[in-house]
Order: structure tokens, then sequence, then C-alpha cells
């Protein structure tokens, strides 16, 4: 399954993951915007899973991360952030559950 509303880019050696996510809080606004720094979607999608979200489709579709995104992503690989989707909150990190 492909999901546009996810997208990897790689701008280095690392790539940077990006989904719009259901948080599982059945809230009326229930998304969040979770982005990730790993090799591959697949490590990226396992790193979302890891962190309580449950619905990561299996390959990325064409959502582009901004600039600012990809720079706090790979500044640190491996720690998976989240804010409510397109609140331009600050990205906070997911705790492992």
């Amino acid at each position: 399954m492909r999901n546009d509303m996810t997208g990897f880019v790689r701008p280095g050696a690392l790539g940077v993951a990006l989904a719009v996510l259901d948080d599982g809080s059945g809230d009326c606004d229930p998304n969040d915007e979770v982005l990730v720094a790993a090799p591959t979607w697949v490590a990226a999608a396992r790193l979302m899973r890891e962190r309580g979200y449950r619905r990561v489709p299996r390959r990325a579709g064409r959502l582009k991360p901004a600039p600012d995104a990809v720079a706090l992503a790979t500044s640190t690989p491996g720690v998976v952030y989240r804010r409510k989707w397109a609140s331009g909150d600050a990205w906070q990190p997911v705790p492992a559950e």
C-alpha cells in the first residue's frame, strides 16, 4: 500500500521519512505528522511502529518534508518526531513505548 500522505527523501547518507498518521487518540482531528531519519523507508516505518503508530504504509508516497524538517531529522537519526498535522507547531520527540 502506498499513500500520498507519506514521503521519503534522501538528502545524504540517510533518508528522511515523513508521514501523516492517525495518533490513535480517537479525537476528531487525530492526525500527526511523523518525521524520522533512517537508512530506508522500511527502517523508518519500523521506528514509527515502535512508537505506537500502527497504520504505517509499506511504501512511501510523494510527500516532501520541508528543509527545516530534513535538517532536524538528519541531525538526530533514529529519533521519531511528531506534531499535529498542518499545525506548524514545533516538532516534538516521540518517546519509545
